[in-house]
């Protein structure tokens, strides 16, 4: 794995999860850093890199329900649209 690898993928997720708070990515990555998913992100590279958009933002949303930035008792079925486009 390379540093210009990991930064891209990370920047990916950055940018997808700040489309589905329907925020900024300098507000995304605050969120993901505060909680201390970008550290996740980046140490589970290599698992994480080969599964699909939908499964990793799926994995970053249930983190963020259980570090308390989305209240407990949310479902990433709830938080994430493209659910509701793949008829989930």
């Amino acid at each position: 794995m390379t540093a210009s690898k990991i930064l891209h993928y990370l920047v990916f997720y950055i940018a997808a999860f700040s489309e589905v708070i329907n925020a900024t990515n300098d507000v995304g990555f605050n969120v993901l850093s505060k909680h201390g998913v970008i550290d996740y992100l980046e140490s589970c590279y290599e698992p994480l890199h080969t599964q699909g958009r939908l499964y990793v933002l799926t994995d970053i949303v249930e983190i963020l329900i259980d570090r308390g930035y989305f209240p407990k008792d949310s479902s990433p079925f709830d938080i994430i649209p493209d659910y509701a486009e793949v008829g989930v």
